[in-house]
């Protein structure tokens, strides 16, 4: 499956958790990993449908942070990732119940 962020192609793909693409540059084996030279997000495939969603939320904050340019060292970027993977719908839920109502109130 592929996506367009700020014009620029990312692949998503499921795979076995042994695969090499599941290996983070320090080596470490992780459930979703995203590549910046491939422009590549690479998910375990053996995992539950809440999980899948949070790895997919997670890696796509790095997705947008190397689309967007922004140059956020790794410690922080991944505290970003962590917190929109689990309230970043949540966020945006509410922020369109709220824009709802106001176009209710307001036309």
């Amino acid at each position: 499956m592929d996506i367009r962020v700020n014009d620029i192609l990312w692949h998503i793909q499921f795979k076995k958790p042994i695969s090499s693409e599941l290996k983070r540059s320090d080596g470490t084996i992780s459930l979703g990993v995203t590549d910046n030279t491939t422009k590549t997000v690479t998910i375990a495939d053996n995992v539950s449908d809440y999980m899948t969603d949070k790895i997919l939320c997670h890696e796509l904050v790095h997705v947008y942070s190397f689309s967007y340019g922004c140059d956020i060292d790794i410690e922080t970027e991944e505290i970003i990732a962590d917190f929109m993977s689990l309230y970043g719908r949540n966020i945006v839920y509410t922020a369109d119940k709220i824009f709802d109502l106001l176009e209710q109130k307001y036309g």
